[in-house]
């Protein structure tokens, strides 16, 4: 069996289905190791985090320090709906390098993937991270660009379409109680306060989120990102598959001009090769 593999992308722009489904896609792979198999029954509650292929998600937006490493492919899709707007929309990518050394991973990320609306797949970003873990002190720290314009329909976002950079780190704080991961970073553009005037990637703010591991199949996220607030739950319902499930709600403190709460859920896969 392989070993775990820490790692994480990211996203676009923040807390839209796009990066969504970036940042599960990732946080899946980050923990994902080989399918163990076996005569266990495809459901059932696992006693403990090693018999976990991979385990729920650590963020709903915020970029990770954790990065992937060679050998772990992932895809994610995810879906936003508010009182008046649906969207969708997928990732997909790779590792690369070696965390412990220098690791980080690529992905494509494509918006709108509802043909119904009449603008399935009318834009796509390259998303771009590197980074170290610090295995003793369970840390990892990584800098990213994402959404690096690679298609884009007139008007479909706007004129938004500059790349966001960020510096993140998180932190690993195992117990026997309720295991928690802590993220925080500073970012530019699309990881600015969305209420700012003019243009964002000339400003920086800051972003975080923590996780609470309740059981080793579920976790608990609180994500505040962009001025937007999110929480939800993360889980993974076959032990034995790296497989994970986000549900949950943003934009709770009701910010920017879609300043709606909205549901949000995603699943993603990561495949070890």
């Amino acid at each position: 069996m392989k070993k775990v593999l820490l790692g994480t992308l990211l996203l676009s722009s923040v807390l839209c289905a796009a990066e969504l489904s970036s940042v599960t896609a990732e946080t899946t792979a980050v923990f994902a190791k080989s399918e163990k198999g076996g005569d266990k029954p495809l459901i059932y509650l696992a006693e403990n985090f090693y018999e976990m292929a991979t385990l729920p998600g650590f963020s709903l937006g915020a970029p990770s320090g954790l990065v992937s490493s060679y050998g772990v492919a992932f895809v994610g899709l995810s879906g936003r709906r508010d009182s008046d707007n649906t969207d969708g929309a997928m990732a997909l990518g790779m590792g690369f390098g070696n965390a412990e050394k220098l690791g980080g991973s690529v992905s494509l990320g494509i918006g709108s993937i509802d043909f119904r609306d009449g603008g399935s797949f009318n834009r796509g970003n390259l998303n771009l991270n590197v980074g170290h873990h610090f295995k003793e002190l369970g840390v990892g720290v990584s800098v990213g660009m994402v959404g690096v314009d690679l298609w884009h329909a007139t008007k479909s976002d706007g004129d938004n379409q500059d790349p966001s950079f960020y510096v993140a780190a998180t932190k690993l704080c195992p117990n026997d109680f309720i295991p928690v991961v802590i993220t925080a970073g500073l970012g530019n553009n699309s990881y600015a306060d969305i209420n700012k005037d003019n243009d964002r990637k000339d400003k920086i703010d800051g972003f975080g989120a923590v996780a609470f591991y309740l059981i080793p199949q579920l976790s608990v996220v609180v994500d505040y990102t962009s001025n937007i607030l999110t929480a939800g739950i993360s889980m993974v319902p076959f032990p034995d598959y790296p497989i994970s499930v986000n549900l949950g709600a943003t934009n709770l403190t009701e910010q920017g001009q879609n300043d709606k709460v909205a549901a949000i859920g995603s699943i993603a896969a990561a495949y070890i090769f």
